[in-house]
């Protein structure tokens, strides 16, 4: 569902990204989210850590195995003083054992878990949104809070030696919500019988890219693009 794909949702920085970069279109990624995440962060199979079934849920007690070592402490070693995770954790959050800044990030502001609402940040009625160890009572669209905070936070550190900025967009991820601009930009694709989904879902999408947009030109603005 994105524009180099020929989708009617208009991704031009998510395009931009393919026709610069490398496009990775090898099944790269597990059909769910933790199994995705751990692979990621871990360069391992999920299979090898017991991680492969299923999402981690809300009322799950464990975690990302604690002797795994992640990308984070990697680069600690490599000399990498800031290392910051903006967005979605989904690897454990029963005990402070799996919290990102006791697996390697120096800095954490998002959710632990999947399927918040957008604009509340709640999750069963309890509010999922955090800056470090604390709650965080920031107002608006996560999507749009994901991609300020990230920009904001390469402008600060790309000056201070090599950092890690791993950014996890929770969009498109379900409950299907998004900003009124948006849904305004894909009212063509308004359908009743599907409760708008495919509108819901395209205006979700095209807020990502444009953020994705936001964070490219935070590293253009710091001088780090090469």
């Amino acid at each position: 569902d994105v524009g180099y794909h020929g989708s009617v949702i208009r991704t031009p920085n998510i395009d931009g990204l393919v026709k610069d970069g490398i496009e990775l279109n090898r099944f790269y990624s597990c059909p769910v989210c933790s199994p995705t995440r751990a692979g990621l962060l871990t360069g391992r199979y999920p299979i090898r850590y017991g991680l492969m079934r299923s999402a981690i849920a809300w009322w799950d007690s464990f975690g990302l195995a604690e002797d795994e070592v992640l990308l984070p402490q990697t680069l600690a070693e490599a000399g990498y003083k800031n290392r910051g995770i903006i967005g979605k954790w989904h690897l454990g959050h029963s005990d402070l054992k799996y919290h990102p800044l006791r697996r390697g990030f120096t800095y954490f502001y998002g959710h632990y878990n999947g399927s918040i609402d957008y604009f509340t940040h709640e999750r069963d009625k309890e509010l999922d949104w955090h800056r470090n160890y604390e709650p965080c009572y920031d107002k608006g669209y996560s999507t749009d809070l994901i991609g300020n905070e990230a920009a904001k936070y390469i402008e600060q550190k790309a000056g201070d030696g090599p950092f890690l900025c791993y950014i996890a967009f929770n969009a498109p991820h379900g409950p299907l919500m998004a900003p009124d601009n948006y849904l305004d930009q894909y009212r063509h694709l308004q359908d009743p019988k599907d409760k708008n989904a495919k509108q819901i879902y395209a205006a979700m999408v095209a807020c990502m890219d444009d953020n994705i947009g936001r964070i490219l030109r935070s590293i253009e603005k710091a001088g780090i693009a090469d």
